[in-house]
C-alpha cells in the first residue's frame, strides 16, 4: 500500500499525502491544516470531472466546507489567457476571499491553470493539488510552477506558488485512458535517468503496459520513488536556479516540439520521450555518453509504447528552442545523461551538434499511397 507524507520544505505546512484511496479523505486532511467553514473552489476540467468530483465535493462538504466547481475544456488549449480569464471571473462571482482555497482537480494542464489562478486572484490565495494523472501525481503537481502557454512556446508565462496540500490517489490513475498513462510513464523513466536506474530496472521487470498496469503495488512503488525524487529536489532549488533544472531532462525538445506541432498531435510525454531521445544523441555527440545510450533508452521508450521519432524538420524545431524559457543570458540549456543516474546540465552546446540531434528524430512522414495521382 502506497504510504507517504513528505514536507517539501518549501513552507513548513506543506505536504505531500499519498495512498490508495485518498480522495475520500479529501477534506479531513484540508480540515487539519485549513479549518473549514471556507469557500472551496473545485477546478476541474470535462473529462475527470464525471470520475472523481462528485467524491471530491462529497468529501469537501462533510468536512464543512462550501464547494463551487468550475470546468474548464480539456486539452492544452486552455493553457491560456482566454480561459485563465474566465476562471478568474467565475472565482470572483462564486464569491472568494482571501481565505479561500482552490482546488486543483486533474492532470497538468489543470493543475497549471488553477495553479496559476491562485497565485494572481487577490494577490494569492491558498492552492491545493489533487493530480488525477501519472505526469500530475509524479511530477506537474509538485514544486509550485504553474505556466501558461504563449504562440511561441509552452509555459512562458507563469508562476510560483507553492500548494498547500498534494492529495495523491493512485486509484485514479485506473480512468486514465491507455494513450494518456503511457504518456505519464516518460516522466517516470525521465526520473530513472536522473536519479533512479531502480525505477528503469522495475519498468524493466514489468515487461510491458499491460504488465504494469497488473501490477498496483509496483505502481505505488514507483510513484512513491518518483515523488521522493522531485520533493528532494525541489527542497533544494524551489526556483530552479541549479538542481531543479536537471528535471527538464528531456523537455527542452519536449516543449518545441509541442510548440511547432501547436499543441495538436502529442501529448507532453510523448514529445518528452522524442525530445529525451535527442539529448541522448547530443549527449553522445558531445563526448558525455557511451554510443550505446541512445539505442538504450529508445529501447525503454519503445518497451512503454512511447514515441522515439517526429516528422517534424530541424528548421520547424529550431526556432522554438530559441524561445525556451529555461535560457538565460540568452544560452540555451540542455540536460545530458552520461548514463542512468547521472545527468547534467549543458549550457549552448554548438548549433551544428544541435541540429545533428535534432535530424537524428526526424523521421519522414509516411507518404499516401494515392499521392502520385494513381486512383485507388
Amino acid at each position: 500500500m502506497l504510504d507517504l507524507e513528505l514536507s517539501t520544505s518549501l513552507r513548513s505546512d506543506g505536504r505531500v499525502r499519498a495512498e490508495r484511496g485518498a480522495l475520500r479523505k479529501l477534506g479531513g486532511w484540508l480540515q487539519e491544516i485549513l479549518p473549514a467553514p471556507r469557500k472551496v473552489v473545485l477546478v476541474s476540467d470535462r473529462n475527470v470531472a464525471p470520475f472523481c468530483l462528485d467524491a471530491a465535493e462529497e468529501s469537501l462538504a462533510q468536512a464543512g466546507f462550501h464547494t463551487h466547481a468550475i470546468l474548464v475544456p480539456p486539452g492544452e488549449e486552455s493553457k491560456s489567457l482566454k480561459t485563465l480569464g474566465n476562471v478568474w471571473d467565475r472565482m470572483l462571482a462564486s464569491g472568494v476571499d482571501r481565505d479561500s482555497v482552490v482546488i486543483a482537480l486533474g492532470g497538468g494542464v489543470v493543475g497549471d491553470l488553477a495553479g496559476f489562478a491562485a497565485a494572481t486572484l487577490l494577490r494569492g490565495i491558498e492552492l491545493v493539488q489533487v493530480p488525477t494523472s501519472l505526469v500530475g501525481q509524479i511530477d506537474s503537481a509538485i514544486g509550485g510552477k504553474n505556466g501558461l502557454n504563449r504562440p511561441l512556446g509552452k509555459n512562458l508565462v507563469g508562476t510560483f506558488h507553492q500548494p498547500r496540500l498534494v492529495v495523491i490517489d493512485p486509484d485514479l490513475l485506473s480512468t486514465l485512458p491507455e494513450r494518456d498513462f503511457r504518456s505519464g510513464l516518460a516522466e517516470m523513466i525521465k526520473y530513472g535517468y536522473l536519479r533512479g536506474p531502480t525505477i528503469l530496472d522495475k519498468l524493466r521487470a514489468a515487461g510491458d503496459l499491460e504488465g504494469l498496469r497488473s501490477k498496483p503495488e509496483l505502481i505505488d512503488e514507483l510513484v512513491a520513488r518518483c515523488v521522493t525524487i522531485k520533493v528532494e529536489i525541489v527542497r533544494k532549488d524551489e526556483r530552479e536556479s541549479g538542481e531543479r533544472a536537471l528535471l527538464n531532462f528531456g523537455h527542452t525538445v519536449g516543449h518545441a516540439l509541442e510548440a511547432a506541432d501547436e499543441y495538436k498531435s502529442l501529448l507532453h510525454g510523448e514529445a518528452v520521450a522524442i525530445g529525451m531521445v535527442a539529448a541522448s544523441f547530443l549527449s553522445v555527440d558531445l563526448g558525455y555518453a557511451p554510443a550505446t545510450l541512445p539505442a538504450e533508452l529508445s529501447e525503454i521508450l519503445e518497451r512503454y509504447g512511447l514515441p522515439l521519432t517526429t516528422p517534424l524538420p530541424p528548421d520547424r524545431v529550431l526556432p522554438y528552442l530559441s524561445a525556451d524559457k529555461k535560457r538565460r543570458a540568452g544560452k540555451s540549456r540542455w540536460v545530458l545523461v552520461a548514463r542512468a543516474g547521472e545527468a547534467r546540465l549543458v549550457e549552448d552546446p554548438p548549433a551544428t551538434h544541435v541540429r545533428r540531434a535534432l535530424e537524428a528524430i526526424h523521421s519522414e512522414p509516411a507518404k499516401d499511397s494515392t499521392s502520385d495521382g494513381v486512383a485507388a
